[in-house]
């Protein structure tokens, strides 16, 4: 049992310091986990009926004008929205992943020279090289994704407030935008056509900033509200593609047309 007071005020002290570190650590874990706010659309634009069959094979490219490491970051996670969305609703078809296209079909080729657009892949249909070289492989699609990405810092902020009973003073903080639109072009290469294409859009709004608390001991608090507008555009293309692909109307009209 402690007798001293100077003991017992010390100890208090000590369980107060650390029950506020601990509520201090309970809030920055709790305002790093605020998610700022996306806004996002997804459209599509269809040429040509389309239709999957069970044994279909597409295969994947990514076209973004970037330098090959760059490109290599992108198009695991762009692949990945699409492959799941395509397993979610035909879990039977085979998918060539992009990197894997591009080796096999343009192996000479840098990342700024794939065809990128309609009328790029509309002559490239025409050309005897490329169908020879795709038609070991057996392709119903080939879907050509392209990626542009951008950010804007939209404000910063000085607050210079007096801390009150401890809790946060003066704090420096900033937002800004992510904007990502994602395209997917589809190309019919078993009947030399565009069908059509899939564009997905979101923007997010993130801030981040720091303050400077004082209780229980001067120190900066880090604070933020992080956006994930790549995630959000990533999954409504492969989603949106998924379904351009099956539609039912465009495999009646398909049909139809064939008759």
């Amino acid at each position: 049992m402690y007798t001293n007071a100077q003991k017992l005020s010390s100890l208090w002290y000590d369980n107060a310091m650390e029950s506020a570190q601990r509520l201090l650590f309970v809030l920055f874990a709790f305002i790093l986990g605020g998610i700022g706010c996306t806004t996002a659309w997804v459209q599509e634009r269809r040429l040509a009926p389309t239709g999957l069959a069970p044994n279909d094979t597409v295969a994947l490219i990514v076209t973004a004008p970037l330098k090959e490491d760059a490109l290599a970051q992108l198009e695991s996670p762009v692949a990945q929205c699409v492959q799941s969305a395509l397993d979610a609703i035909a879990p039977g078809i085979r998918i060539i992943p992009p990197q894997e296209f591009r080796q096999l079909v343009f192996p000479d080729l840098t990342p700024d020279q794939l065809p990128s657009d309609y009328y790029a892949w509309q002559r490239l249909l025409r050309e005897p090289l490329f169908n020879g070289k795709i038609a070991p492989l057996g392709l119903r699609y080939v879907v050509a994704l392209n990626a542009e990405q951008g950010r804007r810092l939209s404000d910063v902020e000085w607050t210079a407030a007096t801390s009150m009973l401890g809790g946060p003073g003066p704090s420096l903080t900033a937002s800004w935008e992510n904007e990502v639109l994602l395209e997917a072009i589809v190309v019919d290469a078993a009947r030399r056509r565009i069908a059509g294409a899939v564009h997905a859009y979101a923007k997010g709004y993130s801030g981040a900033g720091v303050s400077l608390v004082t209780f229980p001991a001067p120190f900066l608090l880090p604070h933020g509200m992080p956006s994930f507008p790549f995630g959000v555009a990533c999954r409504g293309l492969g989603d949106k593609l998924a379904s351009f692909l099956a539609e039912k109307d465009g495999e009646k009209a398909q049909a139809a047309e064939s008759r």
